[in-house]
């Protein structure tokens, strides 16, 4: 529950689970950013619920997922604006990347606006690196797995990107498990 003005970050990574997040507070600015990495038979479920109680205030949802082997990712994401809430900015973005044939991901955003002076956006995109980004990186001299790792390191730093530009330390953050160098030896 956010009930003060300023920034509110949240940060979740390879969690299953609800957040629900009330935003009570004019003024307040809350940010929810989540990476997983699923391998083997990981499987996931989120649900997000950005529910604006009180208007002029934004909260920002970045989710990105990589997904390998028999991983399982659902998602379902809500953004409620209540009458009240005028002047309410919402955006959710959920972005995977299926790194093997036997990947299950569900993603599905929603809005629910019951306000009419609000800017809400929302969206999903699911699918599989570039193969032109590939060849592109091995004309330069890239060896295939290399690109591969070199994409999924730019599509996942996005979000700390994000996070560093609202005013967290993230050099302190890591995900469980293997990283991405060790990952990339066992799925090779």
């Amino acid at each position: 529950m956010v009930n003060t003005p300023g920034k509110h970050v949240f940060f979740i990574a390879n969690y299953s689970g609800s957040v629900n997040i009330e935003i009570n507070s004019p003024d307040a600015e809350v940010f929810i950013y989540g990476v997983y990495i699923g391998r083997g038979k990981d499987n996931f479920k989120l649900n997000t619920i950005q529910h604006h109680k009180s208007g002029n205030n934004v909260s920002d949802l970045l989710v990105k997922g990589v997904f390998f082997d028999e991983s399982k990712f659902i998602y379902e994401g809500l953004i409620r604006i209540d009458k009240k809430a005028q002047k309410s900015n919402a955006y959710q973005k959920n972005q995977n990347i299926i790194m093997s044939p036997g990947v299950f991901i569900d993603s599905r955003p929603f809005l629910e606006i019951l306000a009419n002076d609000v800017r809400c956006t929302h969206g999903s995109t699911t699918g599989k690196l570039s193969e032109d980004m590939l060849y592109y990186l091995q004309t330069r001299g890239i060896v295939y797995n290399k690109a591969e790792k070199l994409l999924i390191e730019g599509f996942v730093g996005d979000v700390f990107d994000r996070m560093k530009h609202v005013g967290c330390d993230v050099s302190q953050i890591t995900i469980e498990g293997p990283t991405l160098d060790k990952l990339w030896m066992s799925n090779k």
